[in-house]
């Protein structure tokens, strides 16, 4: 029988609960385990065992490992489907956001030869192949982040005896093995932005010089690769805000756990004479002279109360030729939204530090622009087109223009 759309997604609707058995299990499954899942989670009232056995194999929700193989997976669409609707989600690697970054600089050098050969197939071909991995690459970034949303509920959820130890070693698996080679990948001088700068570049080629005529799909790539930049960003940026509280606290434990254990080996290695000689006050050895009356106690009790309180030191926030510098730096930070904000909406942020600052380095000025970009409170915008020159005080800046302006209360809230 035909395998009709309608067909699949109505015995799916009536077996939920055995799709999902099936799908959280790890590994492939057996026949007989199969089956003992349709027995717990199937109604026999309404279907009998063997029907639905014979549905899983004809519908090709489980198919086998190999050609006569009594083991069986799950088949990998309706894997992934099943993984959307329960938001389940496995971070990816960066060695998968490697292979799609090769994947697009392969397509991206055979339209640059097709567009210099004139050949509209091949630029055909390698644009459409931009189109999936995209779209591929958009769908694991927001995979990333639910996986380490859900990582974390499951966290705070658990309320079992799990040792600090083992709660610490999990939120740095999950930084050190997904979230920190993230930052080499996604950082403006990676290789994925260079990668998405130079496809950008061969399709504006192709569409200006009229090599593919379908100007809608290098449209949409273009959009795409916009689309994947902020998206990349944002995964990364929103994954380090669930796992950095955790890890801090974490480590924090870990070390105060860590402590206590190397206090308690030297108490079981020293004996209880040492023990008591370097650790607990001698009270015994504490002469009293005179026996404290009730009439002295209370005279200091009345000196305590009225003593003079001291006014806290006060800091001082001058600057002055003994200031470190860091701690100058430091100050020019904060104050450098409060002082851009006098001068919205700026058209060319880069051009604004240099003409305003010109005595800062090029390390300030980076760093000044950082602060800036990732300010909550301003909305930014990167025009591209060609890079300028800015001279700092010790060396030229290259960038594209960078305008910035006041985020509404619309864009506040979706953020």
């Amino acid at each position: 029988m035909q395998l009709t759309p309608k067909r699949f997604f109505d015995f799916c609707a009536s077996h939920v609960p055995l799709l999902h058995a099936i799908a959280i299990k790890p590994g492939d499954v057996s026949e007989a385990q199969v089956r003992q899942m349709i027995r717990t989670f199937s109604d026999a009232a309404s279907e009998l065992p063997e029907t639905t056995w014979q549905r899983l194999l004809e519908l090709q929700v489980i198919v086998p490992i190999e050609e006569g193989s009594s083991h069986y997976v799950m088949s990998q669409a309706l894997l992934q489907l099943l993984n959307f609707l329960y938001n389940d989600a496995l971070p990816t690697s960066p060695e998968i956001i490697q292979g799609y970054i090769a994947a697009l600089e392969s397509a991206r050098k055979r339209i640059a030869i097709g567009v210099e050969s004139g050949d509209a197939l091949s630029v055909a071909m390698a644009t459409n192949e931009i189109d999936h991995t995209l779209r591929r690459m958009q769908d694991d970034l927001d995979a990333t982040h639910r996986a380490v949303l859900a990582e974390v509920a499951r966290y705070k959820a658990d309320r079992s005896s799990v040792s600090v130890r083992e709660r610490y070693l999990r939120i740095l698996s999950l930084m050190d093995q997904y979230v920190h080679p993230l930052v080499e990948i996604i950082r403006v001088d990676g290789l994925l932005e260079s990668t998405l700068d130079e496809t950008d570049m061969v399709l504006r080629g192709a569409r200006e010089q009229g090599v593919y005529v379908e100007l809608a799909m290098i449209e949409r790539n273009e959009r795409q690769i916009r689309v994947m930049r902020r998206r990349a960003i944002h995964t990364l940026n929103e994954s380090r805000k669930e796992l950095q509280p955790l890890y801090d606290v974490l480590r924090r434990s870990s070390a105060i756990a860590h402590g206590a254990t190397l206090a308690l080996g030297r108490l079981r290695q020293m004996r209880i004479e040492d023990w008591v000689a370097n650790y607990v006050t001698q009270t015994t050895n504490a002469r009293i002279e005179v026996p404290p009356t009730d009439e002295v106690l209370r005279q200091i009790v009345d000196d305590v109360i009225s003593h003079p309180p001291i006014a806290p030191p006060v800091l001082n926030t001058t600057e002055s030729s003994d200031t470190p510098p860091d701690y100058v730096r430091l100050l020019w930070l904060n104050e450098l939204p409060n002082m851009l904000n006098e001068d919205l909406p700026v058209k060319d942020l880069t051009s604004w530090i240099t003409g305003n600052f010109p005595e800062k380095g090029t390390a300030d000025a980076l760093l000044g622009l950082s602060k800036l970009l990732f300010d909550p409170k301003l909305d930014v915008s990167f025009k591209g087109g060609k890079t300028k020159e800015y001279r700092t005080r010790d060396g030229v800046l290259e960038a594209s223009s960078i305008s910035i302006t006041k985020v509404s209360p619309s864009s506040a809230k979706t953020k």
